[in-house]
């Protein structure tokens, strides 16, 4: 879908200069428009995490992952929320998931260990 290409360059672009909200509009068109597009719904989550709409933004990032379930970093953003909703044991397989998928992600190891912590273990 070439008109989802060029939304999601534009979105970025909105990004780039710091114009956020407007860029979530942007991708939540691309993502209305072509619902496999899994960049765009990873660029949703993470707009909307910084929003603090953390349920929300676990949604789109779950969409996204639902679309590539081996991107470590789907994983990764989805654990990293949980962990900061205090839902730790929610957390834990997900970073597992995420260090699976990338032996090298060293922010998932550290989470791991954060939420393991919270957890008594």
């Amino acid at each position: 879908m070439a008109l989802a290409a060029l939304r999601f360059g534009y979105g970025k672009l909105l990004m780039l200069l710091k114009r956020r909200a407007r860029a979530l509009e942007v991708f939540s068109a691309v993502t209305r428009a072509d619902p496999c597009h899994g960049r765009a719904w990873s660029s949703v989550g993470f707009l909307l995490a910084e929003r603090g709409e953390l349920e929300s933004a676990i949604e789109a990032f779950e969409r996204a992952h639902a679309l590539d379930p081996s991107d470590a970093a789907t994983h990764f953003n989805v654990a990293f929320l949980l962990q900061r909703l205090g839902r730790h044991a929610e957390a834990l397989p997900r970073f597992e998931r995420a260090l699976e998928a990338d032996p090298g992600l060293e922010r998932a190891r550290r989470g791991l260990e954060r939420s393991a912590a919270a957890l008594g273990g």
